[in-house]
């Protein structure tokens, strides 16, 4: 299952979460959330219960990696991390699954009230770092489960409508 690979991200040397716990922003890492999306798209089908599985990619972090240096690309990440923080609700996952990517799981969400998490992210990240927002770019993907989908598929519709909000 390759549900932490981004997609059309430029190359960057940030270094790659791996592990149960991202030791750079202090959130979940790539083993919790491979665990976590199939147990909770498996939940939402035999209970019919909603969730929404959300990505953000951080483009630009390359630009910001030569431009400030390393130091303050990783300052990036911490304080999108703290963004993610305070827009989620406690029920809700925070995982960061790639060098510049963030994989949330939002329970209890349908895809109407995701969007609402989205826009009010989108908002608000560039504002929590303000020093690289002009460098870069929040860039999300979302999908509820349908019935019967298996996980892969849930992240393959996000990563889908993230190549979409790139265009």
């Amino acid at each position: 299952m390759t549900m932490a690979e981004p997609l059309g991200t430029e190359a960057s040397g940030l270094p790659e979460p791996t592990g149960w716990t991202d030791s750079l922003t202090g959130l979940e890492g790539p083993e919790f959330w491979r665990k976590l999306v199939i147990a909770e798209v498996a939940r939402a089908n035999r209970y019919k219960r909603p969730m929404t599985v959300v990505l953000l990619d951080v483009d630009g972090m390359a630009s910001i990696e030569r431009v400030w240096g390393g130091e303050v690309a990783h300052h990036t990440l911490r304080e999108t991390a703290q963004c993610l923080r305070r827009m989620a609700r406690t029920s809700d996952h925070l995982t960061r699954i790639g060098p510049s990517r963030f994989g949330i799981l939002l329970t209890e969400t349908d895809e109407i009230a995701a969007i609402n998490f989205v826009e009010r992210v989108r908002v608000a990240g560039p504002k929590s770092v303000p020093r690289t927002a002009d460098l870069i770019q929040f860039v999300f993907g979302w999908a509820s489960p349908k019935a019967g989908d298996a996980p892969e598929a849930v992240v393959h519709r996000a990563e889908d409508r993230m190549a979409s909000d790139r265009d």
